[in-house]
Order: C-alpha cells, then structure tokens, then sequence
C-alpha cells in the first residue's frame, strides 16, 4: 500500500512505521527535519519536508492509499497556565483541520488519533460508543468532536478513528518515568486509586498496522490493554521491575497546585474501557495483555 504519515518520527508513529517497512509498504513521511537521525532504516522511507501547519507550502503529487495522523501537539509535560493552553488548543485545531483539508485534497482515507478519553463510575465500563469526555488535556481536542461530526454528516472522507489508551514503552514522555524508577524514586500523584487503560507502544502499533491494512471506514477504536489497572498498581510494579525502593505520595491538593488544572484533570479522571470491538473487527490482539508483561519488556 500506498501510505502518507504525518507524525511517523514521534515515539508511536515511528513504531507503526518499523512495522510498516517490515511488511513492505511504501511509506512517505511528512517531516520538518528529514534530515535527522530517525529510528528506523531512513532508506527504506520517502520524505516530503515541510509542516502540516503550513499547509500551502507541502508540495505532493502522488496519490495514496491511506493518510495516517499520529502527530502530538509539542509541549512539555510542567503546569500549563490558562494562556499556554489556549495557545496549545489554536495548534491542536489547526493540526485536525489541515489535515482534514489534505485528505480532501488528495481525495485520500484518513486514520485519526485522538484518545481513549472517557469517564466511568464503579463497575462502569467505556466501549465506542461512549462520548468523548473532554477534561484536563483531552480538551483540546473539543474542535475534533465537531470536525468528525461535520465529516460523517456530509460523507466527505472515509475515516478511522484511533483512540489509544496511554502508550508506555521506552519512548517517548514514558522515558521520564522510567529514568525516576532506574534512579530510585517513583511518585504517586493524587494517591492513584483511579483507573487509567494502558497500552504498550508495540500492541498499539500493530493496532495501526491492522487498521492500515484493513480499512474499515466509519469504525472507532479504542486501543487498550486487556485488563484495567489503577494508577497506583501500574506505579507501584514498575517500581519492583527496577527494584524502585523510594516512593513518594503527592496528594491531591497539592498536585494541582503544582501541575495546574489541566494536566490534574488528565491524570486523575477515572477510565475504565473496553478493547473488545477491535479485537472482533481486526483479529487485533495484544502481545503484552496487561500492564505486568509490557512493564517487563522495558529492562530488555
């Protein structure tokens, strides 16, 4: 197949594109730097450079199969005062409406990511149908709600919805955590009796993978692993993988004043979620099933 990716060198995006290139696909990568060091086989990829934020400036005339999205919004993972959001939330549109317009440009499908944003109550357990619930950072993403609305209304574009659980790995915002854990110390923020789904970068990449392969417009996916864990059990195991002995307990109150509401929001809602529907339509099935495997394959 034929693939365009905007977000292929970001810590998901260049897992899918390692397993793209294993299985032959010709793949080119929307770049503002192709000349960086990336972390797969450069040759095997074709690259455009430029920015999907600069839209009018992307010189493509190919055609392709399917345009896959796993940009993230860059920011850094300290307080974001109300000023920085906003700001983050005029770039996070511009992101989901640029590349909207693209697809429609190269009458493209197009794979979407969001999140696996929901909020659920004791024995309360989230599947696709569920609304998006638009807290902490999910809520930047209040433009992708009513850009997936108008699209499904008129038909423009086929489309897939990605919905990914929290991605952990070595990778990524994760290698903060895993630094912690290696120098000794793990922290608990707001007590951590919430759930929140978890998902391996390599479970989640062969979700994209299938989905790429396969297609299935007008279908949304939550990608999770197969059981839901609090944040305290998914901490506390990674400390005794790294034989972590300090763990400090940041309380709630003090969390968001320390992290700001934003960020407090995200890591405090309550989720529990259910993978059932991609493993029926797309024979997906995680490798790492909970947290306890994948968490075993950072010291590999």
């Amino acid at each position: 197949m034929k693939i365009l990716q905007i977000g292929g060198t970001g810590f998901l995006g260049s897992h899918i594109v390692k397993k793209l290139i294993e299985r032959n696909h010709d793949l080119t990568i929307i770049t503002r730097n192709p000349d960086n060091e990336m972390p797969f086989d450069k040759s095997k990829v074709k690259f455009i450079k430029g920015d999907i934020l600069q839209l009018d400036e992307l010189e493509i005339s190919a055609n392709f199969d399917v345009l896959v999205y796993t940009a993230m919004v860059p920011f850094k993972p300290s307080r974001i005062s109300n000023k920085k959001f906003k700001e983050l939330e005029v770039i996070t549109k511009q992101y989901f409406q640029n590349t909207i317009e693209l697809a429609r440009k190269l009458s493209c499908p197009l794979i979407l990511t969001s999140g696996a944003s929901f909020e659920t109550k004791g024995d309360e357990v989230a599947d696709e149908n569920w609304p998006i619930t638009r807290k902490g950072m999910a809520a930047l993403g209040m433009c992708y709600d009513e850009l997936i609305s108008e699209i499904k209304t008129h038909n423009s574009i086929p489309i897939i919805e990605m919905l990914p659980a929290q991605i952990y790995g070595n990778g990524g915002m994760f290698n903060k955590m895993i630094s912690m854990a290696k120098n000794g110390k793990i922290v608990l923020l707001g007590g951590g009796k919430n759930f929140l789904p978890r998902i391996h970068v390599s479970d989640c990449a062969d979700a994209y993978v299938l989905a790429i392969e396969k297609l299935p417009f007008g279908q949304r996916f939550i990608i999770c692993d197969d059981e839901n864990v609090r944040v305290k059990d998914f901490m506390l195991y990674l400390a005794k993988i790294f034989n972590t002995k300090k763990v400090v307990a940041i309380p709630k109150f003090v969390l968001r004043l320390v992290i700001g509401k934003h960020i407090f929001h995200t890591l405090t809602m309550n989720t529990k979620v259910s993978n059932e529907l991609i493993k029926k339509e797309l024979g997906w099935k995680p490798k790492y099933p909970t947290y306890r495997e994948g968490l075993k394959t950072l010291k590999e």
